[in-house]
């Protein structure tokens, strides 16, 4: 949410977004029209419903979006960190994903080929490799190991595949303090390009053992942009402040939201 931000305060303008299954900082971007193609399985507002941004620059022409499934983003992600060229999967076999493209053709979206050992009939995604890739983790230290507490999903592969990896965190720590738990080391430091000091960054959304989603927030924010109006003035209160006069503006929210340690809210 504050890489989100940022690109915004920035006025950048027509990038190429790929993720699994983005929620609330990709509605932001497609407000901004700081993104203009999606490659993605799905967007919008988890626990609310779909992202209004989204849906009227799509309905606009300005944002393009190229549909997969979940899983086959993530292994075309996985893909791009393992450095081969495509991934086999089965779950699109059937579906209209298998004809129907946006701004890819149909050669580049997908093969459905022949397996050469079962002769069963798979389905080939195209390996992602992300100028950049950009996550929010609990912990880095100051050599860029990057812990994470909860479920990766993909975003730890989405980092590796990627030119530039960026990691915004709730904390910079020690090598000391991520050596005592090496286990939730997710990427090394030697693979990490920047790192970036940014407690509260994920919020209105969550961040596991750190704070709760903001859900009071986050309903305002997707009532309000039902209309161009309502973004422009949501953009103007909560995006174009900054990030430090925003911590301030929610500083008795954050002590509500903050979680107990151990137990995750």
């Amino acid at each position: 949410m504050a890489f989100s931000r940022e690109l915004i305060r920035q006025e950048k303008h027509d990038l190429h977004f790929v993720s699994s299954g983005p929620t609330l900082h990709t509605d932001l971007l497609a407000g901004a029209k700081v993104i203009s193609r999606m490659e993605i399985a799905y967007a919008g507002i988890e626990t609310v419903g779909s992202a209004p941004n989204i849906r009227r620059r799509v309905e606009e022409g300005r944002l393009l979006i190229e549909d997969y499934t979940n899983l086959a983003m993530a292994m075309r992600l996985y893909g791009g960190a393992l450095g081969v060229p495509f991934m086999p999967i089965k779950s699109i076999l059937g579906s209209d994903l298998e004809t129907k493209t946006t701004f890819r053709s149909a050669k580049e979206k997908l093969a459905l080929v022949e397996c050469p050992f079962t002769r069963e009939l798979v389905c080939l995604v195209p390996s992602i490799n992300p100028d950049f890739g950009v996550i929010q983790a609990q912990r880095v230290d100051t050599e860029g190991n990057v812990q994470i507490d909860d479920a990766p999903a993909s975003d730890v592969d989405g980092l590796k595949a990627s030119d530039v990896k960026i990691v915004l965190a709730e904390e910079i720590v020690s090598p000391a303090v991520i050596r005592r738990d090496p286990k939730k080391t997710a990427v090394p430091g030697l693979m990490v390009d920047y790192i970036v000091h940014a407690p509260w960054g994920a919020w209105p959304t969550a961040m596991y053992n750190c704070y709760d989603y903001d859900h009071e927030h986050i309903k305002y924010y997707a009532n309000k942009c039902e209309t161009e109006e309502g973004w422009e003035q949501y953009k103007r209160e909560w995006v174009d402040i900054g990030e430090e006069a925003l911590m301030e503006k929610i500083a008795q929210k954050m002590k509500t939201l903050k979680a107990r340690k151990g137990l995750g809210y």
